[in-house]
């Protein structure tokens, strides 16, 4: 088994872009004039808009989106006067990134890197980071709240989405049980092989208290 499985991840996350994946669609010109006069909304789960309350004031706001390319979410903040950053190891979301910046005249800066990783910034250097629902790609989550805290400033708000792993149990219809949780492709040869060749790329279940950072 390949233990670059990040990589992995990257190219499958391109390649759903490519054929028309929903998270890597951006928004369009008249959502982000919405945004500009304060109609707007974003999600960190599927279905469910993030409370406005939850935010910091935004004009003049950094904001570091992590794994969150697409050209979605950070679209809206810049369009409310946040100055963005965006950090996604899937080359195709960035390019959504630019391409929505570019068409709506705003600067956004671009990283492609590896969250599994020490992030590529200084300490305290956000007010707020939004984290979609993206940690069911990385098999240990607990380096990246730990890298988070740090590059938060004292008062910052860290928004994150997260999976309680009931979809990794059924199979495509939802009607039946086919796999056992934790979801480890990576501790299963035979579920290695699977995600592979059904182009799921490596993806991995996690208790809550995982993913709150507790044991």
């Amino acid at each position: 088994m390949n233990n670059k499985y990040t990589e992995i991840n990257s190219k499958t996350i391109d390649k759903w872009v490519d054929d028309g994946w929903e998270w890597g669609q951006p928004i369009t010109h008249e959502i982000f004039e919405k945004a500009k006069n304060n109609d707007w909304s974003v999600v960190l789960t599927p279905n469910k808009p993030v409370p406005k309350e939850w935010f910091c004031e935004m004009k003049g706001a950094k904001v570091l989106g992590l794994a969150s390319g697409g050209g979605q979410q950070m679209p809206i903040f810049a369009a409310l006067g946040a100055d963005c950053t965006v950090l996604d190891y899937s080359e195709r979301q960035l390019q959504r990134e630019i391409e929505v910046a570019k068409r709506e005249n705003y600067e956004i800066t671009t990283v492609r890197a590896d969250m599994t990783q020490p992030l590529p910034f200084e300490d305290e250097a956000f007010d707020l980071i939004f984290h979609p629902v993206s940690n069911c790609y990385i098999e240990d989550v607990l380096p990246v709240w730990k890298e988070c805290h740090r590059v938060l400033k004292k008062g910052g708000i860290l928004l994150a989405g997260l999976d309680n792993g009931i979809n990794f149990l059924f199979d495509d219809d939802e009607t039946k049980i086919v796999h056992k949780l934790p979801f480890n492709p990576l501790k299963d040869k035979e579920l290695y092989e699977k995600s592979i060749k059904n182009d799921w790329g490596i993806q991995f279940s996690h208790t809550i208290e995982e993913q709150i950072g507790g044991n």
